[in-house]
């Protein structure tokens, strides 16, 4: 019984405005199972034959007959059921849905046929079970292996129960083990349905195969059943008598006559090949210094949070927002998978960066105060120190960065005091008509005592002094509020007024201070302040280190894509140079290149000739790049440390790149290699097909 009758069809393109006819009169008829190849050359018309079966294609001329019914007639209900039903394809590269899991994969189709999800899982986990691939189910394709990948398709394409399956190249992405696995696995479901084969690998589909179908200019040329080894070498090569020793002495010749130009394209390449190192070592380099810049930054744990209220306007659609301090337990539920988050009130109010700060007798603007908690400091803190030591966890030592350091213009401002003086009036609503508020006034000025100085991540960071956060409360628990004391006629204290105000008092600044004291935790904390932020979510998190982080991160991401245009101008550029140089040069010998010709040199000769010259250049070009490549990496990297900071932002992979020992010079030796006999030869070839009479005439 035949599933697929293909009758006198015909398929042709439109190239260049001219017909190319792909399949001519193709006359043939698949039986309903087993596993029929079909193979050629590239552009025989294999694919497009394949993709007329599955009918994303049209015949020109002819008919293609699936169980008795025209595919290319089908209506959109027909060729529907036609898919889930009728025929299903593997393709060469997969088309899986990346983001999903395997069974996810594979129950779409059966979905579509309106089966029941439990009965479409429990088909699909059969089948799964079957290949041995179970433990595949719940993995995202995205993280699976080619073979992983391909299997999955099989299954996706089996499920359906259909009557044929299509294949397209299906181990072409795989290596030989996974090739040979698929196959077999095709193997053995055409012992009940049909599997059709297109395939480059005549090995596999010799091995494999039921019948095995030969495809020529678009026409079927054999047609054989169980036959293997058909297609082994047949021709052996003669020994070719000729030889290119002559050309050592033009090459010669041409390197001295052409020593300037040569000079020119020597210092261009270098330069090229220097480039591109160091953009390669940059690329490398940025990744370890995005982890690097968030983790050289003391108040990377440290952040604010607030919330977000919608308030309706009464009597008018329109609404306003308004920011107040969150409730402790809405932070437990939006943080309820984190153990490191400690919660506190915001000491903002008091302890402000609007503080007068005083080092003799000068003050100092523009800076930061940043509170630290005792468990985050050995954690978070040690690492960074360049002078001195830890805060302790009382109210009257501090530790500051080398930018607030730079502006007390000294060199170790370690034990030296700076002064500093705050003011604020608390207000407190009394509800009285006749004494409407009671005020306190909160000020202290105080010495503190510089004990460590930190080296932090410069790029976008403000200068600033770190205290004890612990040593504040307990300065805020001291310091009583006099006036709402005698109102309330018992002792009230700043700390405790702050405890128990509402949301949207002044003094709570409208947030919590946030504190990970897990430095593993750090990176999930940042993750979610991106997912809070991505979905506006009624809770945010202010974090200077979190936007230094995102800012940094697409300054490279931008950086990095400038730089790799930089690098493909720069590569074909230099090529193209290269090319035109060797062009010219041709040019200018094209009566002797001629001559050379009608002796009897080989074009491969002519064109090794002013290749050998390319190469040559090239070759010393990249010896004088790797030679002062540690120089200028050396060099540029002190100068990016002094700028922003960063250590070793430029790493250019020596030893090994891509796996390969030396991989990044071998390879891009040999990329210029490749185009640099691109942009020579085929400039050459297009100048040489002129008559060769007509150079011998050129005087």
């Amino acid at each position: 019984m035949s599933v697929f009758i293909i009758d006198h069809i015909s398929k042709s393109y439109i190239t260049n405005k001219q017909s190319c006819c792909v399949l001519n009169n193709i006359n043939l008829t698949l039986p309903d199972s087993g596993l029929v190849s079909i193979v050629g050359k590239s552009g025989s018309g294999k694919s497009t034959l394949l993709n007329i079966l599955m009918g994303i294609e049209k015949p020109d001329r002819g008919r293609v007959l699936f169980n008795k019914t025209d595919i290319s007639k089908m209506k959109d209900k027909t060729f529907s059921d036609y898919h889930l039903s009728g025929v299903s394809m593997v393709y060469q590269h997969f088309n899986l849905f990346d983001n999903q899991t395997a069974l996810e994969n594979c129950l779409t189709p059966l979905q579509m046929k309106g089966m029941p999800k439990k009965a479409a899982i429990s088909k699909v986990t059969e089948q799964f079970q079957k290949l041995g691939i179970e433990s595949l189910l719940n993995r995202k394709v995205k993280n699976m292996s080619g073979g992983e990948k391909q299997r999955i398709a099989i299954v996706r394409a089996i499920v359906t129960n259909p009557s044929a399956i299509l294949c397209d190249e299906p181990t072409g992405a795989l290596d030989k083990n996974n090739s040979n696995a698929i196959m077999k696995i095709l193997k053995k479901i055409s012992e009940r349905i049909l599997v059709v084969l297109v395939s480059h690998n005549i090995d596999l589909v010799n091995q494999f195969s039921d019948e095995i179908i030969t495809l020529k200019d678009g026409r079927i040329v054999d047609k054989i059943s169980n036959i293997k080894n058909r297609f082994s070498n047949q021709f052996k090569k003669e020994k070719s008598k000729y030889s290119s020793k002559w050309t050592d002495k033009f090459f010669r010749g041409n390197l001295l006559s052409d020593f300037a130009k040569n000079i020119f394209s020597i210092f261009a390449c270098a330069f090229s090949f220097l480039s591109i190192m160091l953009s390669v070592g940059f690329l490398v380099g940025s990744k370890t210094s995005q982890s690097n810049a968030i983790n050289q930054n003391l108040s990377m744990n440290f952040s604010t949070v607030s919330q977000t209220e919608f308030l309706d306007i009464e009597g008018s659609p329109l609404s306003y927002q308004k920011t107040i301090r969150p409730e402790i337990n809405l932070i437990d539920e939006k943080f309820s998978d984190f153990h490191s988050l400690r919660v506190e009130e915001n000491l903002s109010f008091f302890i402000s960066d609007y503080s007068s700060v005083y080092f003799n007798e000068k003050q100092i603007l523009n800076y930061e105060m940043v509170p630290l908690i005792d468990e985050s400091l050995e954690a978070f803190g040690n690492e960074l120190i360049v002078e001195g030591t830890t805060i302790n966890s009382e109210f009257d030592e501090v530790m500051i960065n080398t930018e607030f350091m730079k502006l007390l213009d000294e060199k170790n401002p370690v034990n030296l005091e700076i002064i500093i003086s705050s003011n604020s009036v608390v207000k407190y609503s009394t509800g009285d008509k006749d004494n409407p508020y009671i005020k306190d006034n909160f000020s202290y000025t105080k010495r503190f005592k510089i004990v460590g100085v930190v080296k932090e991540f410069s790029f976008l960071n403000n200068p600033k002094i770190f205290y004890s956060y612990n040593g504040a409360k307990e300065f805020l628990k001291t310091q009583k509020m006099v006036n709402l004391s005698l109102y309330k006629n018992t002792p009230i204290s700043f700390y405790s007024y702050l405890e128990n105000c509402s949301a949207d008092n002044e003094a709570s600044s409208y947030s919590n201070f946030l504190f990970v004291t897990d430095k593993n935790e750090l990176e999930k904390f940042f993750s979610k302040v991106k997912e809070l932020e991505t979905e506006e979510d009624e809770i945010q998190i202010t974090s200077s280190a979190y936007q230094i982080k995102q800012t940094y991160q697409t300054f490279i991401e931008s950086f990095s894509s400038t730089l790799i245009i930089f690098v493909l101008i720069t590569f074909l550029g230099v090529n193209f140079i290269l090319g035109m140089i060797s062009l010219s040069t041709f040019i200018q010998r094209k009566k002797d290149t001629a001559i050379l010709t009608c002796l009897g040199a080989r074009n491969k000769s002519i064109y090794n000739l002013y290749l050998l010259e390319n190469y040559s250049v090239v070759t010393v070009a990249f010896i004088i790049a790797i030679s002062i490549l540690k120089f200028c990496e050396n060099k540029l990297n002190l100068l990016i440390e002094n700028k922003f900071g960063l250590n070793n932002l430029i790493d250019t992979p020596i030893n090994n790149f891509l796996g390969i020992p030396f991989g990044l010079f071998i390879i891009l030796f040999f990329l210029f290699a490749i185009f640099s006999t691109l942009f020579t030869v085929i400039p050459m070839f297009i100048y040489r097909r002129g008559a060769i009479v007509n150079e011998l005439r050129d005087e």
